[in-house]
């Protein structure tokens, strides 16, 4: 199964290809970064809302919509309102294509989105984005990745190579992601309760009302507990801690930017609850 998830970031950020261990119908995820030690620090709060509709093609192709709703709170430590919120809209939609030899498959995603403070839809606020990837099964329980993202930023154009993996280590141990996105690795505690570790690697753009962008940078190492309250009713929680943050800003499409802000390290907990139906 094919999947686009978010954890506060680009869209590069969620696309894990080709089989995770689930996949997310609906999706519903709160997160609260804390004040760091530099006394500039900021810190944040995020909104998604998204789900993943897989269809099965032919052949064993599958198309994926994956539309989400992001919003990002952002207040400096010592100044209340630092910056405005900001919100995207997007519409991936993802196909995988098996290739003749039944060990090849192709995968490739297109990302509408529109990004900006106060959710405006225009043509100054979208972005277009896509992803591109080969995926190789090894055998049934591993399975390697290589791909790249493309995505028209604010600031312009981004290419990021990728290379993942889907590996089932044993039956109580998953270890998938595609970096320098996102890895995760998952345990099975009991029926009810799987645990883990995930690191993320996140890049976003947003147009504000001034013409100005704003840039967010983060990176994300967290461990996490998944609770099913039912078969596929799932309760998680996640903390963790975020390195190497940058806020920055710039007018129009370049990497002149016109402030380089150090966010500043620190601890965030994340809260969610999802629909989830395990493959």
């Amino acid at each position: 199964m094919l999947r686009i998830c978010f954890i506060a970031g680009s869209l590069f950020t969620h696309f894990i290809v080709t089989a995770q261990p689930y996949v997310d119908p609906l999706n519903i995820r709160y997160t609260n970064a804390f004040k760091g030690k530099n006394p500039s620090a900021t810190p944040f709060t995020h909104l998604y809302i998204g789900s993943d509709f897989p269809v099965k093609m032919k052949h064993n192709g599958l198309l994926i919509f994956s539309p989400f709703y992001e919003s990002w709170n952002i207040d400096s430590a010592g100044n209340k309102y630092f910056l405005p919120g900001v919100s995207s809209i997007a519409f991936p939609v993802i196909v995988q294509i098996p290739l003749k030899n039944k060990s090849w498959f192709l995968t490739v995603a297109a990302i509408p989105r529109f990004n900006s403070e106060g959710l405006k839809l225009n043509g100054k606020t979208f972005q277009i984005g896509g992803i591109a990837a080969i995926n190789y099964k090894y055998n049934e329980t591993l399975k390697y990745k290589l791909g790249i993202y493309i995505n028209d930023d604010q600031f312009g154009l981004t290419v990021i190579p990728l290379a993942g993996t889907d590996w089932k280590i044993n039956p109580r141990n998953y270890l998938f992601g595609l970096l320098p996105g996102r890895l995760t690795y998952e345990h099975k505690i009991a029926n009810r309760f799987y645990t883990g570790a995930t690191f993320r690697s996140i890049t976003n753009s947003y147009l504000l009302n001034n013409g100005t962008y704003l840039r967010i940078d983060d990176n994300q190492i967290s461990a996490y507990l998944d609770c099913y309250a039912s078969k596929n009713i799932v309760v998680s929680a996640e903390a963790g801690y975020g390195i190497m943050r940058k806020l920055r800003a710039g007018n129009g499409h370049n990497k002149n930017y016109t402030t380089d802000y150090n966010w500043g390290d620190g601890m965030f907990i994340k809260l969610c609850t999802s629909y989830r139906i395990r493959l």
